[in-house]
């Protein structure tokens, strides 16, 4: 499995969680996963922050 179908499947996991805990309004749910992707997002913006500037530098 490539590193991009990897993090689809743990996306789409996160997101099915967080919608079950969003329709039965299970507040705990809800609340440790949007601070769980929270994190993620904040990973993945350095991480695309520093690929892009290591494309602009090598230009």
């Amino acid at each position: 499995m490539d590193w991009l179908g990897t993090i689809a499947l743990l996306l789409g996991v996160i997101l099915i969680i967080l919608g079950i805990g969003m329709t039965f309004h299970i507040a705990i749910v809800e609340l440790v996963m949007t601070s769980f992707m929270g994190v993620i997002a904040i990973i993945f913006g350095l991480i695309l922050a520093v690929g892009g500037a290591m494309i602009v530098r090598g230009e």
